[in-house]
């Protein structure tokens, strides 16, 4: 299985909803309160570059952004692991991001799929996948 986190607002180039990833970059943290503040940061601690989870995001830039990239969405496996913990830590760890996105002021939810469809990109604990032929559902209606 894999795993996607989202909010109800549409995805730009592909029919479904937009990421929590892309969502929280619009948010400002630093205008929140204390509580929502210092919960967001411990929440994307692990999904910091710098951070202590150690994912991966590619850099599908210039050449390497094709349309196919473009129309494609990432998705975690479902029994991803941060190194040293156990399987299904970096879904648990992106649900308490999903909270702190929501106490923000944005909902978020989750979905999970079989088959995301045409895998573009992977890694050990996520897949970038054009949904070709598939149905992705959706969390919002």
């Amino acid at each position: 299985m894999f795993v996607r986190f989202v909010c109800s607002r549409p995805h730009p180039t592909v029919d479904s909803e937009l990421g929590m990833f892309t969502v929280r970059q619009e948010i400002d943290f630093s205008q929140m309160k204390g509580s929502i503040r210092r919960a967001h940061e411990e929440a994307f601690y692990w999904f910091n570059v710098n951070g202590g989870g150690g994912l991966v995001f590619p850099k599908l830039k210039g050449k390497q952004r094709t349309s196919n990239v473009r129309k494609s969405l990432f998705w975690f496996k479902e029994d991803a692991n941060f190194w040293g913990y156990e399987n299904g830590s970096v879904v648990r760890r992106a649900r308490d991001l999903a909270q702190v996105i929501s106490d923000a002021g944005v909902e978020i939810r989750e979905i999970s799929v079989k088959n995301p469809g045409r895998v573009i990109w992977e890694d050990t604990n996520q897949i970038l996948a054009l949904p070709e032929n598939v149905h992705i559902p959706r969390a919002f209606k």
